[in-house]
């Protein structure tokens, strides 16, 4: 058993502590806690490859977590938040994922200063809280697990005031740093005027939220970065301006919810656009639509991506010399090895509201993927036909 999940179940058996002397309850006026546990159970039925690290054993150190948060109001208009979270994954690492400063001038009027989740999806704020949503796991299709991260820096949120509708507008800017992996290759990643605009809407039954997020990003890769620069010294530009590891990203997404007290349908679709090899252009969007019946609601979801890379360059001549027979081939090298991600998938599942505060869900989703492509498998055997079942059985805590 890997020693993240012992430092989880550790992290676990303290909140159960905690909660024995209820958790949430306020330890002032001024100072209060809360948290969320999630464990996530998950079982892949094939043997040639694994999917967000599933594999066809059972498994409960992939997406299984625990969050703390700390809220102190300090005066009435500033307060600070601080949220720590425990992580039994490999591809996150545990410890403060928020730490902010909130002033709050008006009743309409909000400011946070620090380290906020980036806002780039509906789901963005709350994906690690599992039980405020329907499903075991967010699509990976719309929801790529390298794409939630946080930034440092300010955001401005303003609430129109309006008895028809509730309109909120969100601005920030900030940067960000971290390490992150992308095509299946660790980097570490650095965005400078990091900025976006966040708008949300509620009428009757309907919430929409809009947005744009753009930043200059510029990754470390040292390999490429020298073969670029061989390039460009030997007089292929084109090339060498192909294996650019700095550029502009910019992120689009809608999504529209619909909700009544029998059924629910939600959809969501985004986009991503970056000018630098290494992050494809990606089309990405779920439905999801399910029927409650109070403790239980089920649902059935579809979400579709696709990914495409810049075309390589052909500045390099071939066939006049093996030594530029040997560059073309290192550079036509570096695009053949980029996994191309597109993939689609069919989700069955159903929610238990045992308790407030307490879910159980499983659900099963049916993964497709072309055969020429890697669909977010990690393939080990290349006879594997890019298809395969996910089983998720997920327990979901706040307290």
């Amino acid at each position: 058993m890997p020693w993240r999940l012992w430092n989880f179940v550790l992290v676990c058996g303290l909140a159960l502590l905690c909660n024995a002397h209820p958790i949430y309850a306020e330890t002032s006026d001024k100072l209060q806690f809360s948290g969320f546990a999630r464990v996530v159970l998950g079982y892949l039925d094939d043997k040639d490859a694994e999917y967000l690290n599933y594999d066809n054993s059972v498994s409960i150190d992939n997406e299984s977590l625990i969050g703390l948060q700390a809220d102190y109001q300090m005066m009435d208009s500033l307060a600070i938040t601080g949220q720590l979270i425990g992580h039994s994954g490999e591809q996150r690492d545990s410890g403060i994922e928020w730490l902010y400063l909130t002033y709050a001038p008006t009743n309409t009027l909000k400011l946070k200063l620090g380290r906020q989740r980036t806002p780039f999806l509906n789901y963005s704020d709350v994906i690690d809280v599992g039980y405020a949503y329907p499903w075991a796991t967010l699509p990976q299709q719309t929801y790529p697990r390298h794409f939630f991260s946080n930034f440092d820096g300010l955001m401005a949120s303003y609430e129109i005031p309006s008895t028809l509708f509730v309109m909120n507008i969100e601005g920030y800017w900030g940067y960000f740093k971290d390490k992150v992996v992308v095509s299946e290759r660790e980097m570490e990643a650095k965005t400078t005027g990091f900025h976006g605009l966040i708008s949300h809407i509620s009428f009757k039954n309907w919430t929409l939220r809009g947005s744009y997020h753009q930043g200059t990003t510029s990754v470390t890769l040292d390999d490429v970065t020298q073969f670029s620069g061989l390039l460009n010294q030997l007089g292929f530009s084109q090339s060498a301006d192909s294996l650019a590891t700095t550029g502009v990203t910019e992120v689009f997404q809608f999504s529209a919810n619909y909700e009544t007290v029998d059924y629910f349908v939600r959809g969501e679709l985004n986009r991503i656009k970056a000018d630098f090899i290494f992050v494809p252009d990606t089309d990405g969007y779920f439905l999801s639509t399910g029927y409650n019946y109070f403790p239980f609601s089920s649902y059935i979801s579809y979400s579709k991506n696709t990914t495409d890379y810049e075309e390589p360059a052909s500045d390099i001549p071939t066939g006049l010399s093996p030594i530029l027979d040997g560059l073309s081939y290192n550079y036509l090298n570096i695009f053949e090895q980029l996994p191309v991600n597109s993939s689609e998938a069919y989700t069955l599942g159903t929610r238990w509201d045992i308790q407030p505060g307490l879910a159980l869900k499983g659900e099963v989703s049916l993964i497709k993927g072309a055969d020429n492509e890697s669909a977010f498998f990690d393939i080990k055997n290349t006879a594997f036909d890019r298809e395969a079942l996910l089983y998720l059985i997920a327990l979901e805590w706040v307290f």
